[in-house]
Formats: C-alpha cells, sequence, structure tokens
C-alpha cells in the first residue's frame, strides 16, 4: 500500500511538473506533439494505480475505502485536466496529420490507439 502512495503521489507531482510549462510555452506541431506524447504517456501509466485504487475503494474497511476513494478522485480530476490540455493542443492542428505524426513518433499513443481497438 505504501509502494502504491509513493507511486502517486510521485505522478501527481509530475503532473504537476508537465503541467506547468504546458500552458506558458510557445509552440510548433513538433513540440505540441512532443508535450501530448508525455501526457498519453503519463495517463496510460496512472491507469495500474487506478486500478488499484478501485479496488481499494471496493474491497477494504470503511476507512481505507474512503481514503482510496478520495485520492482516486483526485487523480480523475488530474487525469481529465490532462485530457483537457491534450485536446486544447489537438485541436489547433489537422486531426488526421496530428494522429499521423504521433502514430509515428510516440509510443505512448501507439498503445493508446491499441487499447481502444
Amino acid at each position: 500500500m505504501v509502494v502504491g502512495l509513493t507511486k502517486l503521489l510521485n505522478m501527481k507531482k509530475l503532473i504537476l511538473l508537465l503541467f506547468i510549462p504546458l500552458v506558458l510555452s510557445c509552440s510548433n506541431m513538433e513540440s505540441d506533439a512532443e508535450k501530448v506524447c508525455d501526457l498519453t504517456t503519463l495517463t496510460i501509466n496512472v491507469k495500474p494505480a487506478m486500478k488499484e485504487l478501485r479496488e481499494k475503494a471496493d474491497y477494504g474497511d470503511e476507512e481505507s475505502k474512503k481514503e482510496a476513494q478520495k485520492q482516486l478522485d483526485k487523480l480523475e480530476a488530474d487525469i481529465k485536466l490532462l485530457q483537457a490540455v491534450i485536446e486544447n493542443i489537438k485541436i489547433k492542428y489537422d486531426e488526421d496529420e496530428f494522429q499521423a505524426y504521433l502514430l509515428e513518433n510516440c509510443e505512448g499513443f501507439k498503445k493508446m490507439i491499441e487499447r481502444k481497438k
């Protein structure tokens, strides 16, 4: 449990570290694609922690259920924020061209597309 919480806290710090430069930086398609790639990869990497928190929220004593649900709610809100940032970047470009660039240059994006199939 401690290891999972440590990973979760580290991911939250990483989310903040990635988010601030995203909002403040100038961009072009290559740099925006790199940002989307990083955020997509981060989102994929958070999924196991979310699964673990869901299990704790469903199967534990009442106190641990409440704590796990609280952490899960916060993490889900962070993921929604990341997804909004990704969408705000993607709308600046032709969808097909941007997606093709991501598929060619981003392993995390490729994994996400494969999981959706």
